[in-house]
């Protein structure tokens, strides 16, 4: 069971510019599966958050998937992060394609959640 410290979660907002998407009705996900705690990360008892940046086309297909921030940093939870979020499927945005999305996925003691906990 991870014992580290849990990071604080970021405030996502605090990330983004003005116009970007943050979630919400215009981010309606039809397909997401969370990412697998990491096996080292459970062992070594790490935990942490990802704050993942991506755009959503006209089809509702995730594009330009980046990690923005990560706690800690040095890709336990970043690689996961990005693959998971790589795959999830939205539903077509009604305004036409999204850019610069942010989700916040957290790591806290052995289980992986979506946004705040």
């Amino acid at each position: 069971m991870p014992r580290s410290d849990y990071p604080v979660d970021p405030w996502v907002k605090s990330y983004a510019q003005e116009h970007d998407c943050l979630g919400g009705e215009k981010l309606a996900a039809l397909q997401f599966d969370l990412p697998d705690y990491p096996r080292r990360a459970y062992t070594g008892g790490r935990q942490g958050w990802t704050i993942v940046q991506l755009d959503v086309d006209a089809a509702g297909q995730t594009q330009n998937v980046k990690i923005q921030r990560a706690v800690p940093y040095g890709g336990l939870f970043e690689t996961p992060s990005r693959k998971a979020v790589e795959n999830w499927v939205f539903r077509p945005p009604a305004g036409g394609p999204l850019q610069n999305c942010r989700v916040l996925i957290s790591y806290r003691m052995g289980k992986v959640y979506l946004g705040r906990q």
